[in-house]
């Protein structure tokens, strides 16, 4: 390890009270808001000139575009399958870079000192909003009329305003079609999907210090950024300097970004403190196996939010989310989050952080505490950790949806897990460990002293959310997990009632460099599910194909079983919230064993001086020994070898068949 437990303390402590007493630091950008909540300006608007052709109409500026931007940013809502606009009814919003005074409101805007309060009590309304509409993007539709009125509005906000014939050449269109004939194409094409505005300028950074946001009520969907806090989108760029955040509803968010906004978090503290009761039916999935109401932060559609130096708690479900719900994000253009120096936490049932589809987590000197997961992730989504600490009451990483591929990757960390490092849900990953520890004794309560060492007011979490030392007096937290369970990493089926899709059977990959862990490493997948290997519900049904397993020790020692399995699996009925129960299956017990269809297994390779120290009978497809490598009894017990049958020296060189590692 680089650095001890608890050694990064943040540079500058946070300086908010709820009576807004005391200045913090001021932040620069160049568009900028001060106390009164004034801006300077930058210029997002076009006028529309140009002409498409004898057989076209000449774009013009709409009046629902003019007059009222909200209602002409009509996006779709791809992932809820419902087509949603975002109303601003928000304190503060920002268009372009300029203060738009024509819709704002400062009733509920507060001036203290040096600083600046938000005070909503109503569902659905936003703090601050930020938006560029000049990059309004395009995604998903199916309506030709609509999007043919989009396509008109991007163009006249685009730097192609006054040509059209340039326009439609970057779109790759005849300059002689009209805007209804280029909708009717890109729809029947399957293209309107993935048109977005192109060459548009860099929006002017709207950066804003020394804010106290506090918000009551409920948001509808926090997919859309309905009533959170700060919503970010369209290209815009903001930086929240000195920020103090508190929502107090199921799905109202602190912070909400989407379509390419990007979000920087400084020196600032989020609290998705949820409600007392709870009563709205939004609710995490019940496929996630956790409750709660609330994450505290969403980025979806290619934005990238940086926290640096701050702190993000949330009451129940999420502390960072992103979801896969705008068409355009891929591997090329992924939502990013960064954090640096934070601490991150759940104080009920949830996870620190989702990588979802495409996206990209990267924590760098933080900690993150958790009652259940670390990080979710799915998809191609990248979950990355250097020099970080994790408490988890589960595990530090669960993926699900069975043909995400994406990365794990865990450097100079330390990890504090109740059953296992990465849990691996019927999904082909590539799994990384560089010099990281692990030990099996997280917990589903945060760990004050680490919080502490963070720069968190304990006594400010325990007011605001109505915990002692963060901790619910009457909460009784839920596990579905096998308390006897150690593992590095499992690969199983995966056992939710309908979260991902039938897997291909491609194998995840783990690599354990320069570590020394204890801790068995199992493959539990390696044969299609019967009524011991459940996979979708009750046992039995819906079973996934097999999936093999690569295992590689790199000049690392590992005390542990690393073997096939088959699961015994426990069904019982689980709803978050008021969500309908479903049937839960999760692995009550595992029974080491050749369990798998030919051409499926376990292989495990051993270089540069790695070590394996056997601590149960274990049985593995393949195996590879170099010079330099060793297998051994751990505690000085005696380990043989068969392959298929015959009993094999345990030397250096590459073994294929039944493979059984037998400790006397």
């Amino acid at each position: 390890m680089k650095r001890k437990v608890f050694s990064m303390v943040m540079a500058t402590a946070l300086c908010f009270s709820l009576t807004l007493t005391a200045a913090c630091g001021s932040g620069s950008g160049t568009a900028t808001s001060d106390a009164s909540g004034s801006a300077a300006s930058a210029d997002a608007s076009g006028d529309a000139s140009g002409d498409m052709g004898s057989t076209g109409s000449t774009p013009t500026e709409s009046d629902s575009a003019k007059a009222n931007p909200d209602a002409a940013i009509t996006l779709d809502g791809i992932a809820m399958g419902q087509v949603q606009s975002l109303i601003t009814t928000a304190s503060l919003v920002y268009d372009g870079g300029e203060l738009d005074e024509e819709h704002t409101t400062n009733a509920n805007v507060l001036e203290s000192g040096d600083s600046t309060s938000i005070i909503i009590d109503g569902d659905n309304e936003n703090g601050i909003v930020i938006r560029n509409t000049g990059a309004f993007v395009l995604g998903g539709e199916s309506d030709p009329e609509l999007l043919a009125e989009k396509i008109n509005f991007s163009y006249v906000t685009g730097d192609n305003n006054g040509d059209w014939d340039a326009f439609c050449e970057e779109m790759g269109y005849d300059s002689s079609l009209s805007i209804e004939e280029i909708a009717e194409d890109l729809i029947a094409s399957g293209s309107a999907d993935s048109y977005t505005n192109m060459n548009l300028a860099t929006p002017d950074t709207v950066s804003l210090s020394n804010y106290y946001v506090d918000m009551t009520g409920t948001g509808t969907n926090d997919m859309g950024g309905f009533g959170a806090a700060l919503y970010v989108s369209d290209n815009a760029v903001a930086e929240f300097n000195n920020f103090k955040v508190i929502t107090r509803g199921p799905g109202r968010g602190a912070l909400f970004t989407r379509f390419g906004a990007q979000a920087t978090v400084n020196n600032s503290t989020f609290y998705a403190v949820s409600s007392s009761d709870d009563s709205s039916a939004n609710g995490c999935p019940p496929g996630l196996f956790l409750e709660g109401k609330v994450r505290a932060t969403n980025a979806v559609g290619a934005s990238v939010v940086n926290y640096n130096d701050s702190v993000v708690i949330s009451k129940g479900w999420g502390a960072l989310s992103t979801d896969s719900d705008d068409l355009y994000t891929n591997a090329d253009t992924p939502t990013t989050l960064n954090i640096k120096n934070s601490y991150i936490a759940v104080l009920s049932s949830g996870y620190g952080a989702y990588s979802d589809g495409a996206a990209r987590d990267t924590f760098t000197d933080s900690y993150i505490d958790v009652p259940d997961y670390g990080a979710v992730e799915t998809g191609i989504g990248i979950v990355e950790y250097d020099n970080c600490v994790l408490n988890a009451g589960m595990y530090g990483v669960m993926t699900h949806s069975g043909n995400s591929t994406g990365d794990i990757v865990f450097n100079d960390s330390e990890l504090h897990v109740g059953e296992a490092a990465v849990m691996l849900r019927d999904t082909a990953n590539t799994v990384v460990f560089d010099n990281t520890t692990i030990a099996y004794d997280g917990t589903s309560t945060i760990n004050t002293e680490a919080a502490l060492a963070y720069g968190v007011d304990m006594d400010d979490v325990d007011e605001q959310f109505g915990t002692t030392d963060g901790v619910y007096a009457d909460y009784e937290h839920t596990e579905f997990r096998n308390p006897d369970s150690h593992c590095i990493v499992k690969l199983l089926h995966n056992s939710d009632s309908g979260s991902g899709t039938e897997s291909t059977g491609a194998a995840p990959t783990v690599t354990i460099k320069n570590s020394t862990m204890e801790g068995d490493i199992l493959n539990t997948a390696a044969m299609e599910g019967d009524e011991n290997t459940a996979t979708s519900g009750p046992a039995g049904e819906g079973v996934r194909t097999a999936r093999s397993l690569e295992v590689s020790l790199d000049a690392s020692s590992i005390t542990g079983a690393i073997s096939l399995g088959q699961d015994t699996w426990a069904i019982t009925h689980f709803a978050s919230g008021e969500n309908e129960s479903t049937d839960i299956g999760y692995a009550e017990s595992t029974e080491l064993g050749s369990f798998h269809d030919d051409g499926f297994g376990l292989t495990l390779s051993l270089a540069n001086g790695a070590t394996w120290e056997v601590t149960e009978t274990s049985y593995l497809t393949e195996l590879t020994i170099d010079d330099a490598s060793s297998i051994t009894g751990a505690d000085g017990a005696t380990v043989t070898m068969t392959v298929d049958g015959e009993e094999t020296e345990i030397a250096a060189g590459t073994y294929s068949g039944d493979i059984v590692i037998t400790v006397k």
